[in-house]
């Protein structure tokens, strides 16, 4: 796709912190994520739930069932705390919030809502949902994997995605159950997933890559001719992440609505990968993290 640069985002990265603040963000303070075993009740916990077998429908129906629930709980969960956010398109009027709570051990939460003018949840799945990792991609810079392996029912599949991390970070990649509910009561569509223990499901063939852990929800409700958009998430990037890269991963999120309500809208934008370097890291601080990472055993992407 031919496009603009989008001169947000550089804008969202230095804003968009959540409960890490512009601190602990700009100084990267390589300290790691929160240390404990201390887990959320949800089926994102380890161990995550099993899945030897995707024709077992009535497994993985149950196990669709309760990530559907454990979704709900997320997303009406009182706890989430709004984060200081300007949409960048507010102007326009843009109305993406963002949201937080406290990690939970090394898990860590994300919440957003926006509406989308004169786009039908139709219209928003074909775009925002697609089975193909073209589209996919034309609103992330950093998804560099995204394959179905398995419909076990009619409204669930199992996927593998997987993630560009800036260097000296690893790539993740994660295994999802996908699943998706229509309450007619409401007129409101569910996409939910949540990581599975998948034989079928292969870790990337790439060196370096780490296997994380996430559950997230999309809750979609039309009013009139425009659709209201929840997102939520909880996510363990698993293996060493630094504390910036916490703060990163959420504006991602940001950054990829914003490409998507471009997208919808038929406005010209651009995805872009942003390096520890854009954060404000010198080179010295890189290599010596690096050093620290291999003297502890680590994994370091060599870029």
């Amino acid at each position: 796709v031919s496009v603009l640069y989008c001169e947000e985002l550089p804008f969202i990265m230095l804003n968009v912190l959540s409960a890490l603040g512009s601190a602990a963000y700009k100084t990267a303070a390589w300290t790691g994520l929160a240390a404990g075993t201390e887990q959320p009740p949800y089926p994102v916990a380890s161990p995550l739930r099993k899945i030897d077998d995707v024709t077992d429908t009535a497994n993985v129906e149950a196990i669709a069932e309760d990530v559907f629930k454990a979704g709900m709980d997320m997303l009406r969960d009182p706890a989430w705390s709004i984060v200081d956010f300007r949409d960048p398109d507010a102007a326009d009027g843009g109305d993406l919030f963002l949201y937080t709570k406290p990690h939970v051990g090394p898990f860590n939460f994300a919440k957003a809502t926006m509406s989308l003018r004169d786009c039908s949840v139709e219209k928003i799945l074909a775009v925002m949902h697609s089975d193909d990792p073209a589209d996919r991609k034309r609103c992330s810079a950093d998804l560099s994997g995204f394959e179905i392996f398995a419909r076990p029912t009619p409204t669930t599949n199992i996927q593998r995605v997987e993630y560009w991390a800036p260097p000296p970070v690893a790539s993740r990649d994660f295994c999802f159950l996908v699943g998706r509910k229509y309450d007619e009561e409401e007129d409101t569509t569910f996409i939910f997933g949540c990581s599975v223990d998948c034989a079928q499901c292969p870790k990337s063939g790439r060196a370096g890559v780490v296997r994380g852990s996430c559950m997230w929800m999309w809750e979609m409700t039309p009013i009139g001719p425009n659709t209201i958009v929840t997102y939520v998430s909880c996510l363990n990037p698993r293996g060493w992440t630094p504390t910036f890269v916490v703060g990163w991963l959420k504006t991602e999120i940001a950054k990829e609505l914003i490409a998507s309500r471009h997208l919808l809208y038929g406005l010209e934008f651009q995805v872009e990968k942003i390096t520890v370097e854009d954060m404000g890291l010198t080179m010295e601080q890189i290599e010596s993290e690096k050093a620290a990472m291999r003297e502890a055993g680590a994994e370091v992407d060599p870029s």
